[in-house]
């Protein structure tokens, strides 16, 4: 039977194209995700929960590189002044946001104006006090065009500071000081981060949000570097829960998994040690205090409370040698810190026990009266094992302990309420300095979740940020810490280690202690 040339040739085609369809299949990573995170807003988007998924959807004057460190982003090169004061960032060409429509230095200089805005009521807005005015119009003393910030042409963006700040471009790595749309915000309100109306300029967009499940990002065509993604579709899925998390990993449905589960590491590190990625990271888990609500106003009260935590046990064996127990806020060698050693390591158990008792009776607190501590943590079974352990440890000191668990969000909403009167809570360094972890506890820090306020605190801290010498610099931040230490508006438990899950078929991993590397620098095998 003879076979026509034209129907060899429709044949041809038809494999071709069948192959072709099989090559054009996305690649699609499913990334697992702390919790649904508030918002989506860079502005407004909390550092710890949308940080990672900003990362994929956003990017500023300068990235984050696969390390965590600072990359050009949408500038392609900067300068700084002699005096440290003045940063000149010259933007890539060509850049658009996802829209086609064209972005230039005016958008930089829009959203870090709505970024310091009381109006916005930006929860990261206290880092960028830096720029010049930032907290004149934070307090409503100025206007938001009165922010040091620029844009002598469209490609061309200035920054003024207060002072110099040696970790201020790291600092603009961060999501918070990402550029937003301003047509898409003027046009859609507090409803332009939704999926279909979401304007964005970094390497993914978003297509699809559904609460609770998840958020589907697709690769951003106009993004600078489209050329340089490897991955097309990213799935952000929210699983509060360890166990599930991991059951979801075993199952091949999730690629990442931001912590494994406690229970679980002995059995991973025989069975699967080439997904389990173990490194320091410069965060500590905390509990605030609100320092103005009575009887946590009282000083003595705190520090009784942080005497009876046995950071050693909790550490080793409540939580099996798995993170560094934390006498103090600032993680030991984040920026070539050494570290605070606060006189109580000096004491035994014992001492630091009879010590609290002390405290709290000086408090008005005893056997006829005693202290009652209502807790609140987000739901997560090492989360319930830490405050069933503090509560034993508290017990010990005649306190009683009323433990409230809550869904994640509703956690961070009464955090930002301020309306609790202990909370789980948790540190983290947005660049690698220690002034990241003090600067949360400034009296006008936006950050500020306990409330505290000390002058003399904030004080030394303006003045070690004044302090061109790198080593005197770093001696008076570690008095800072001393004198926030004493005060205890919050009590560390532990420096976080990271435990994170990542698939075999995943590459470009890169273990990194200011978090995991944005989807745009891995691909999949």
């Amino acid at each position: 039977m003879k076979i026509s040339t034209a129907r060899v040739l429709t044949l041809l085609a038809l494999l071709n194209l069948a192959a072709g369809l099989a090559m054009a299949e996305p690649a699609v990573i499913q990334r697992g995700a702390a919790f649904d995170p508030p918002s989506l807003d860079p502005n407004r988007g909390t550092a710890t929960a949308a940080g990672p998924i900003l990362s994929d959807l956003v990017e500023g004057l300068v990235g984050r590189g696969n390390t965590g460190y600072p990359v050009p982003g949408c500038a392609e090169s900067w300068t700084v002044s002699d005096d440290g004061l003045t940063y000149t960032f010259m933007l890539r060409d060509g850049l658009q946001w996802s829209d086609g429509k064209a972005l230039t230095a005016d958008d930089f200089v829009y959203s870090l104006q709505r970024l310091v805005d009381p109006a916005t009521a930006a929860p990261a807005a206290g880092l960028f006090f830096i720029i010049k005015g930032g907290q004149a119009i934070a307090r409503k003393q100025a206007p938001p065009a009165s922010l040091g910030v620029s844009a002598p042409d469209e490609r061309t963006v200035v920054i003024e500071l207060e002072r110099p700040a040696p970790y201020f471009i790291q600092l603009l790595a961060n999501s918070q000081g990402i550029p937003v749309p301003r047509h898409a915000i003027e046009k859609h309100g507090r409803d332009w981060t939704q999926a279909g109306l979401m304007v964005s300029n970094g390497a993914y967009t978003l297509a699809e949000r559904v609460p609770q499940s998840h958020m589907r990002l697709v690769r951003n065509p106009l993004y600078f570097a489209a050329d340089e993604v490897a991955i097309d579709e990213v799935y952000w899925r929210p699983v509060q829960d360890l166990g599930s998390a991991f059951r979801q990993f075993r199952a091949g449905e999730l690629d990442t998994v931001l912590m494994a589960p406690p229970d679980q590491l002995g059995w991973i590190r025989e069975n699967m040690p080439k997904a389990l990625h173990v490194n320091p990271i410069q965060a500590t888990y905390v509990l605030s205090f609100n320092v103005n609500r009575p009887p946590f106003d009282d000083v003595r009260v705190r520090r009784a409370l942080s005497l009876a935590v046995d950071r050693e046990v909790m550490a080793m064996q409540v939580l099996g040698g798995n993170v560094r127990a934390a006498p103090s806020l600032v993680t030991a060698g984040v920026g070539g810190y050494a570290g605070y050693e606060p006189p109580e390591l000096a004491m035994n158990m014992a001492q630091r026990q009879s010590q609290a008792r002390q405290l709290l009776a000086a408090a008005g607190f005893g056997a006829d009266k005693p202290l009652i501590v209502p807790v609140i943590y987000d739901t997560q079974e090492e989360n319930r094992k830490i405050m069933v352990a503090i509560a034993a440890m508290w017990r010990d000191i005649g306190v009683q302990t009323e433990l409230d668990s809550l869904e994640g969000r509703a956690l961070f909403g009464r955090l930002r309420g301020n309306d609790y009167a202990v909370a789980r809570s948790a540190v983290f360094a947005v660049f690698d300095d220690p002034y990241a972890f003090l600067q949360k506890l400034e009296s006008d820090s936006t950050d500020n979740r306990s409330g505290y306020q000390n002058p003399a605190y904030d004080e030394l801290l303006a003045r070690a940020n004044e302090n061109r010498d790198p080593a005197a610099r770093l001696q008076m931040l570690g008095e800072a810490e001393a004198m926030l230490m004493a005060d205890q508006p919050l009590l560390p438990i532990y420096w976080y280690v990271g435990k994170v899950l990542v698939a075999e078929r995943v590459q470009g991993w890169i273990d990194a202690p200011l978090g995991t590397p944005p989807t745009r620098y891995l691909s999949l095998d």
